[in-house]
């Protein structure tokens, strides 16, 4: 008996047709009986009628996983706007340029670049402490670039 179920936002109506129970050849299903010449319309047109719904709820899924996949991405541009106005109220813009610059120069080498090999056989390992710093965002970078010392 098929359900007809509405969309809470569009009302939009979608039938949920459960499995019919009254199908001609239940029976020959469980036994090893082979349908007769008269039997063969009647499940073809049971099969037709299967087939259709299925048809039906392959064109619901689709249409649905469209909604999906527009909601997946209103949702990731939301949250990419709320995390830009969280950054907003950082308290990392409270810190003086001053005293990043001097944090930057605890967290770079000597040189701002320092470049290792552990075994002679391994590739070269590039260490720079001062580019990643100055990538995390425009002020950081400035701070960087203020800061002599640290390139």
């Amino acid at each position: 008996m098929p359900r007809t179920l509405l969309c809470s936002k569009c009302y939009e109506e979608f039938s949920a047709s459960d499995v019919p129970p009254n199908s001609p050849s239940t029976d020959m299903l469980h036994s090893s009986r082979t349908p007769s010449e008269s039997d063969i319309p009647r499940i073809q047109e049971h099969l037709a009628k299967s087939l259709a719904d299925l048809a039906k709820c392959d064109a619901q899924i689709e249409g649905l996983m469209g909604i999906i996949a527009e909601l997946q991405q209103k949702r990731t541009d939301l949250k990419k706007h709320v995390d830009k106005h969280l950054s907003l109220l950082s308290s990392m813009r409270k810190f003086p340029s001053e005293i990043l610059g001097e944090i930057f120069g605890f967290c770079c080498s000597e040189y701002g670049l320092s470049v290792k090999r552990e075994k002679s056989l391994e590739p070269f390992q590039v260490d720079a402490q001062a580019l990643v710093l100055s990538q995390i965002c425009s002020r950081w970078r400035d701070v960087m670039i203020s800061s002599p010392s640290l390139w």
